[in-house]
């Protein structure tokens, strides 16, 4: 909660002492951003045995739901219309079992996006993504249907994806600050995967300098994952709200 009540003071802040600040020009050749996103998850699922009994995550195994995931990121725009972007997030692991069962998950990912439609209110594109997924269940203890599951499942899978995104930039005269609308989608279904990821966010981008522009944002994010493994099928959904900030170059 202070971190976010800090978030909107230094938005405010920034609003006040930039108010008579004009729009600035963006060298079209190369811009780089990175930052962080505090996503809070809510994590729902089975482990589908071969025999088609389903193993809850949340009720058979007790594992707790709720937790805050951190992602990093880093994008190059190039030439205005090619961006290139890196993500991450290192292990999260969903547990606090009284069995000793949890579910950790981890990935990372190189994504390309084409905008191929470009105004000074709209932004429009494809991407494609290559990313590489762990998964970590642990299955202790576990009773479902007068039977007993105990296994420890660990898997590493590339995971594609295709997909859409846009964004819309009111204009509004006499302000630095530059509000834009977005929303972001991918999807991939193949074989023994499939997957989805979508969200939409709100953000602010606030030029700091002629050379820097800090920008935060907020959203909500549903995200979905089922894959086969050698012991089971992993049908895996998170979904929560998400609080990102970024400085842009």
């Amino acid at each position: 909660m202070k971190k976010i009540a800090v978030t909107v003071w230094l938005t405010l802040l920034c609003f006040f002492l930039l108010g008579n600040v004009h729009a600035w020009e963006v060298p079209t050749y190369l811009r780089v951003s990175s930052g962080t996103r505090m996503w809070f998850t809510l994590l729902g699922g089975d482990a589908v045995q071969k025999d088609r009994t389903k193993i809850d995550l949340i009720d058979n195994l007790g594992i707790k739901r709720d937790k805050l995931v951190w992602e990093y990121f880093m994008s190059a725009r190039l030439e205005n219309i090619h961006v290139i972007r890196l993500r991450a997030e290192p292990f999260t692991n969903y547990d606090e079992s009284e069995g000793g069962s949890y579910q950790k998950v981890g990935t990372g990912s190189l994504e390309y996006d084409l905008d191929f439609y470009m105004t000074p209110q709209l932004l429009f594109g494809g991407n494609i993504d290559a990313g590489v997924m762990g998964l970590e269940t642990r299955v202790k203890d576990a009773s479902v249907a007068n039977s007993f599951y105990n296994y420890l499942q660990k898997s590493t899978n590339f995971v594609p994806g295709v997909g859409l995104h846009g964004t819309f930039y009111p204009i509004l005269n006499g302000i630095a600050l530059r509000p834009n609308f977005s929303g972001r989608f991918k999807w991939w279904n193949y074989k023994n995967l499939e997957t989805w990821d979508w969200e939409v966010a709100a953000s602010v981008d606030v030029p700091v300098n002629p050379l820097w522009t800090w920008g935060v944002s907020g959203g909500y994010r549903v995200w979905h994952i089922k894959i086969d493994r050698d012991q089971d099928t992993l049908d895996l959904n998170r979904t929560g709200f998400f609080l990102e900030t970024s400085v842009l170059f």
